[in-house]
């Protein structure tokens, strides 16, 4: 708009340089006419750039009052398929109920997302609206880089009080509340319905040992040329946190009470062998593809290059991106182990401490939009994700997805990632067993020799 304005401005500096160039052809000037003709266009021009220049700073000021107030929102989800469109929908609405303000919600890609956001904290240079995985809420508290929200849910006698989650409570630390959860979740297992009927597989493993067997069979190499087709089964083979994940789920078959330590901080060595054996036949066997990460292995399963993975109930938007003629056979069920089943808080939304009142207003309101029952029940209809507020699925929404019931029970049944003591430094102790677990699984080290090494590094995190 100003350059619009700067272009009429010169525009109209023309006619008075034409006029003075027909006044010169039609009688000759006097001697020094011309230099003095020369200051007087060049006064007048001078005259001309210092209107243009007030007008671009009024119309500036003009915007600063009346223009767009930006609030960032950073993301790894921003590209998520069903999460992503839920988020984008809910900003929409926002923006529609506040004239004049406009998210810039933005993706980041997970890899190295809390790295990137410490860094903007520890600069000074925090987004408006932090989006956060769970696992890392803990370093932003003790930093004390968050807003407590106590106060504004009493206010507003938020539905976060006593209608969330019960893993809410893992947004809590010294007794005040510094985020909300947006996910609460439990895992299950996607399966190819069609990949199993190929090889007269009637149904989906229920068992470690059932999973190895399945996984045995399902993996093909279909035209013989020495190169695996389908995989019978997908996880993360290379440093990601799916790595944990996995192994936690077959940890938590070996010893469904136990977790990776106990209270006084001890590994549960002969739990943590199990369930490396159970990833470590599947390696050997060939069943699994290797150097892929958490998003390859989801373009695994979608592409039915992989029958079976582990996965949140995130997996309804990969199920729902799948291409016709693949995404009509694949299921989910629960995780095929008889114990607990792997889940907690998957990702909360929490606001920056020293933002502006106003913005840290805006930034309450677009969460306490985010916690009402339509939007909590649109998590569930366009995300396909189970809402963290209770009593929002209908009998028509569970219904219309035929997976939710099964989302909705993992999450009921879950056991927390997180063991116990490790609550303030669980992103640390998950780096160890993401090293130490790859060591065992792809170096072929000595599982005990690692463990020794494990139990040294969580001595000191304690």
């Amino acid at each position: 708009m100003t350059s619009d304005r700067a272009k009429g401005g010169v525009g109209k500096a023309e006619p008075v340089a034409a006029e003075r160039r027909h006044q010169t052809g039609r009688a000759k000037p006097e001697p020094g006419a011309a230099a003095h003709l020369l200051k007087a266009e060049s006064t007048r021009f001078d005259q001309v750039k210092r209107v243009i220049k007030s007008l671009t700073v009024a119309l500036a000021l003009g915007a600063i009052a009346f223009g767009q107030t930006v609030l960032d929102m950073p993301s790894w989800q921003a590209t998520e398929p069903g999460t992503a469109d839920w988020f984008n929908a809910l900003i929409d609405e926002f923006e529609a109920q506040n004239p004049g303000v406009e998210i810039d919600f933005t993706h980041d890609p997970f890899a190295g997302y809390n790295d990137r956001m410490i860094t903007r904290f520890a600069a000074g240079n925090t987004p408006d609206i932090l989006h956060l995985p769970a696992a890392n809420f803990m370093i932003y508290a003790q930093e004390e880089w968050l807003a407590p929200l106590d106060e504004r849910m009493a206010a507003s006698d938020s539905p976060i009080l006593d209608e969330w989650t019960p893993v809410q409570a893992g947004c809590e630390y010294q007794g005040e509340t510094y985020c909300v959860i947006v996910l609460g979740y439990g895992y299950v297992l996607g399966w190819n319905q069609t990949a199993f009927e190929e090889v007269g597989l009637s149904g989906p493993p229920t068992s470690s040992a059932e999973l190895i067997d399945y996984a045995r069979q399902l993996t093909i190499d279909r035209d013989g040329d020495g190169n695996i087709d389908q995989y019978g089964f997908v996880f993360p083979t290379i440093t990601h946190a799916g790595v944990e994940t996995t192994v936690s789920t077959f940890l938590f078959e070996a010893d469904p009470d136990g977790h990776w330590v106990d209270a006084e901080g001890q590994l549960n060595r002969d739990a943590i062998k199990s369930a490396w054996g159970v990833l470590s036949q599947l390696i050997e066997e060939g069943s699994v593809p290797l150097g892929v990460d958490n998003n390859g292995k989801r373009q695994y399963f979608v592409e039915g290059r992989a029958a079976m993975m582990l996965e949140g109930p995130w997996i309804q938007g990969n199920i729902d991106s799948a291409a016709d003629g693949i995404r009509e056979g694949l299921r989910v069920a629960p995780t095929p182990t008889q114990g607990q089943i792997y889940g907690g808080a998957s990702n909360v939304l929490a606001i920056p401490a020293g933002l502006s009142p106003e913005r840290e207003d805006l930034a309450w309101e677009f969460i306490e939009l985010f916690s009402t029952q339509e939007w909590q029940a649109n998590y569930a209809t366009i995300a396909g994700q189970p809402p963290a507020r209770a009593g929002v699925l209908s009998d028509e929404i569970l219904a219309e997805s035929e997976n939710m019931a099964q989302y909705v029970a993992a999450a009921d049944s879950a056991r927390d990632y997180i063991p116990p003591g490790m609550e303030e430094d669980y992103t640390r102790f998950r780096d160890h067993v993401i090293e130490a677990s790859l060591a065992v699984l792809l170096q072929g080290a000595d599982p005990d020799s690692v463990l020794d090494q494990l139990q040294g590094q969580i001595d000191r995190l304690r």
